[in-house]
Parts: C-alpha cells; sequence; structure tokens
C-alpha cells in the first residue's frame, strides 16, 4: 500500500511542478502557509494513509481535495475539503467518497508578533459507505495562539472540541478535545519544519493519546508548496492509529 501512495504521489507532483513555474508570483513572501495563521487562497492535494493497526493490515489509504478562499487580507478563509478512501483490512477493501469537510478561519493580532486564531468546521455524512465515514454530522470549534520571533521560529498552542449530532444513532458518539502545539522553524529562503504534538482526550470513555507529527517541506517558485508529514502514535489507551503519513501539493495565488 506504501508503495500505491507514492506511486500516486509521484503522478501529482510531476505535472503539478511543471505547472507551477506558470503560476505569476505577486507575493514577497517565501514561505506561505506554514504557520496555522495564514490564511491564503489555496488548492492542495493531499494523499496519505493512516495504518489503523499494523500488526492485522488494518488501514486507510486516502487523496483529499482541499480549496480554501482568502480573503480580509489573509484574516479569515472559507474552505471544503473532499476525500476519496480506500479502507483494507477488515474485508476485501472499500472505496468511495468519504465525509466532506467545510470550514472556516478567522485570525487577529494581539501584537505584532503574537496573533490568535478561531476555527470552526462541519463535517457532513457524506460516505457512500458506512465503514468510510461517521455517519453522522460532526461541529468542531477550536482556537490557538501564536508567537513568531524574529529569528524564523515560532510556536503556536490550540484547543480542538469534537462532537456529533444528526444522522445514525447506532454509530459511536464522538466527544473529545484535543490540544495541540507546533514548535516550527521557517527558513529565510524556501523551507520549513514543524513538530507537531496532539494530546486527545474522549470526554465519554476518559480514554487519552498522545499522537506526535512532523512535517518538512519547501516552496517551489514562490507559488507551489511540497510537504511531508509523517506521524506515530506515542502513548494511551484511545490509540485512533498506529502511524500515518502524508504528501501533499498547495498552490498559492491561484485567483
Amino acid at each position: 500500500m506504501i508503495k500505491k501512495i507514492f506511486a500516486l504521489s509521484c503522478l501529482l507532483i510531476i505535472p503539478f511542478i511543471c505547472f507551477g513555474g506558470l503560476i505569476n508570483n505577486s507575493d514577497d513572501i517565501k514561505v506561505k502557509g506554514a504557520k496555522p495563521s495564514e490564511n491564503y487562497t489555496t488548492l492542495e492535494f493531499n494523499p496519505g494513509q493512516d495504518v489503523i493497526d499494523d500488526t492485522k493490515g488494518i488501514s486507510s489509504t486516502f487523496l483529499t481535495t482541499k480549496f480554501y478562499y482568502g480573503f480580509n487580507d489573509k484574516k479569515q478563509d472559507i474552505g471544503i475539503e473532499i476525500p476519496l478512501l480506500r479502507n483494507e483490512g477488515n474485508n476485501d477493501g472499500l472505496n468511495g467518497l468519504g465525509d466532506i469537510l467545510l470550514a472556516t478561519n478567522y485570525t487577529g493580532n494581539i501584537t505584532e508578533h503574537f496573533l490568535y486564531g478561531l476555527q470552526l468546521e462541519l463535517s457532513a455524512p457524506t460516505a457512500t459507505k458506512d465503514d468510510l465515514g461517521l455517519g453522522r454530522f460532526q461541529i468542531s470549534p477550536a482556537a490557538f495562539l501564536e508567537y513568531s520571533f524574529s529569528s524564523g521560529f515560532f510556536i503556536a498552542g490550540g484547543l480542538k472540541y469534537y462532537d456529533t449530532f444528526w444522522g445514525d444513532s447506532d454509530r459511536e458518539k464522538i466527544n473529545k478535545l484535543r490540544i495541540r502545539t507546533n514548535f516550527g522553524y521557517i527558513s529565510k529562503t524556501d523551507w520549513w519544519i514543524i513538530v507537531d504534538p496532539k494530546y486527545y482526550f474522549d470526554l465519554e470513555n476518559g480514554k487519552k493519546e498522545i499522537y506526535l507529527e512532523f512535517e518538512g517541506g519547501f516552496m517551489f517558485r514562490g507559488n507551489v508548496a511540497f510537504y511531508l508529514k509523517p506521524g506515530f502514535h506515542v502513548a494511551g489507551a484511545l490509540h485512533s492509529k498506529d502511524w500515518n503519513v502524508q504528501i501533499g501539493v498547495k498552490f498559492f495565488n491561484l485567483i
């Protein structure tokens, strides 16, 4: 399955590298979209794999298309995320559309380098098969704080709440909190790296999880970003998955 992910990623990335050079660069910023406070207009293609149980071969492979429209001088955006999924391990494999996500973000300044952000996400039960989605609507409000240092380092921390409602009453109820921090460095040229630990707390059963992800990326011709994002379960009984890997390509300044 990993070979399929990388093959798909190569098929996506090669034409995008060629296309990226044709987009006009109208912004002097070399690295875009690495910080959670930056709300650009973007088109993103994000293939990856979540390995739920490595010993049993249970996994979910996905290709998510994301479009966000940024406005109000990058302080706000609205967006949509559409996932195509393939689940393996429990059966011969399920393919189809997952739950579509709608989102909006707002960023405000406390000082020049100290910012806050608000986010609201709504996941709709659009999955074409039961095992590809939650079976219910899910609402997820979030808030974060971010501080940027003049050296290129930044730190961000936030709280997010997940709650499912309306839908199949037989499906699992989701009622949990996530505490997330970002420790990042943005170079003065064209690359960045982020350490991204997350702490989940299930309010239904009291189970907890610590999950750690890393992100490294670079810009191409100022308007196309490529990134690699692996992660793994560190501790806790919640254990949403063993590990994951994502590869993404993101276009800026398309409109």
